[in-house]
C-alpha cells in the first residue's frame, strides 16, 4: 500500500514518528471540513491520520457534521439528533462565511468512500453526542463500520458511548477525550466541554481529589489521569487539550505522554495551528514531551517548521 504523505508526519527529536492529524479533513483549504471531498482528499494524497466528526440521526446512519446542533455548520437548524436522513439531504455546508454547494455527508457514505479507495490513512470518527446511545443504534454503528473497521479509530468525551461500542464489538479500537472530567483553559478562554468549577489545583474537576490540596499537584494529576484510563478501559489513544497538556507540565507532570505509553495508550494534542502565538515553540515543546500526534488544521505548516 502507498505510505503516507511525508508532510502528514514529522521527526520528533528522538526520531520517533510524530503524526500530523488532520482536523475535520481539510488538508488543502480548497474543500469545507468534515465533507466527502475533503476526506477523499486526505485519502488521496494520502495523510497518515485525519479526523471527522458525526452525530445520530434520529431515524437511522449518522450525520457527518461538528456540532450536535445544525445551525453553524449547515443550512439547517436544531440538534441534529431529531433530524431524519430525509431532511439533512438538502442540507448544505457553511464554511468560512458562505454557504457552499458541498452537503454534510452521512457516516455510511463515508464508508462507501473508505472501501472504494485504498488508503493508509487512519480516520478517526470523533463522536459528538453525549446523549447515551441506545444498544441498537450501537450495534448499528457497530455494522455499519464492519468493512473498514481497521482503517477507523472513534473518539470522543462520552465515555459511556465508547463503552457501548467496545461491549459491542471488543475489535472497535477507540480513544478517549477527557476534558469532561478534567480541562485547564486560560481564564479568558471559554472551553466548548466544562466540567463544573475550578478545584482546589486550578483545573476543571469536580473530583473529591480536587476540593483541597492534599498532595503535589503532580501526584493529583497522575492519580487523575490514571484514574480517567479506567473509564475506557480499552482505549489506545488519549486526547489531550494542548492548554491542559502544557498546564500538567508546568504543574511538575512533565511525562504524562511517556507514562502514557508504558500503559499501551498514545497521546494525542489538540489543537494546534501555525499562526497562532508561539505555536512553533509549543509544537517543539510537545514534540519534545513525547506526544505521538498533533491535531491541527494546518498540517503542512507544522510539517516545515524547525525543530529544535
Amino acid at each position: 500500500m502507498t505510505t503516507a504523505q511525508p508532510e502528514s508526519v514529522m521527526r520528533a527529536p528522538d526520531g520517533r514518528k510524530v503524526e500530523l492529524k488532520v482536523h475535520g479533513c481539510v488538508w488543502s483549504g480548497e474543500f469545507p471540513e468534515n465533507t466527502l471531498a475533503a476526506i477523499g482528499e486526505c485519502l488521496t494524497v494520502p495523510v497518515a491520520r485525519a479526523e471527522i466528526d458525526f452525530n445520530m440521526l434520529c431515524d437511522g446512519d449518522f450525520l457527518v457534521t461538528h456540532d450536535t446542533q445544525l445551525d453553524s455548520a449547515t443550512t439547517g437548524s436544531g440538534p441534529v439528533r431529531l433530524a431524519t436522513r430525509r431532511e439533512v439531504a438538502e442540507l448544505r455546508c457553511r464554511w468560512r462565511g458562505q454557504v457552499r454547494e458541498h452537503r454534510p455527508p452521512l457516516l455510511s457514505e463515508v464508508v462507501d468512500l473508505l472501501r472504494s479507495q485504498a488508503s493508509p490513512t487512519v480516520l478517526e470518527l470523533d463522536a459528538k453526542d453525549e446523549d447515551p446511545w441506545p444498544y441498537s443504534r450501537v450495534d448499528e454503528l457497530v455494522r455499519l463500520v464492519e468493512p473498514v473497521r481497521d482503517r477507523v479509530i472513534f473518539g470522543g468525551c462520552a465515555d459511556w458511548n465508547l463503552r457501548r461500542l467496545v461491549q459491542v464489538d471488543p475489535r472497535i479500537r477507540v480513544g478517549f477525550t477527557p476534558t469532561l472530567y478534567l480541562d485547564w483553559v486560560p481564564p479568558t478562554v471559554v472551553p466548548d466541554e466544562v466540567p463544573g468549577e475550578v478545584g482546589a489545583y486550578g483545573y476543571r474537576d469536580r473530583h473529591p481529589l480536587a476540593r483541597r490540596r492534599n498532595q503535589p499537584p503532580s501526584d493529583y494529576l497522575w492519580e487523575r489521569i490514571n484514574g480517567l484510563i479506567r473509564l475506557v478501559p480499552s482505549a489506545c489513544e488519549m486526547h489531550i487539550r494542548l492548554s491542559l497538556f502544557e498546564h500538567m507540565q508546568s504543574d511538575g507532570l512533565g511525562d504524562t505522554a511517556h507514562r502514557l505509553r508504558r500503559a499501551g495508550i498514545r497521546t494525542d494534542v489538540w489543537t494546534l495551528d501555525a499562526g497562532t502565538p508561539n505555536w512553533e515553540g509549543r509544537l517543539n515543546n510537545a514534540l519534545w514531551a513525547g506526544v505521538d500526534m498533533v491535531t491541527t488544521n494546518t498540517p503542512q505548516q507544522l510539517a516545515s517548521a524547525s525543530i529544535r
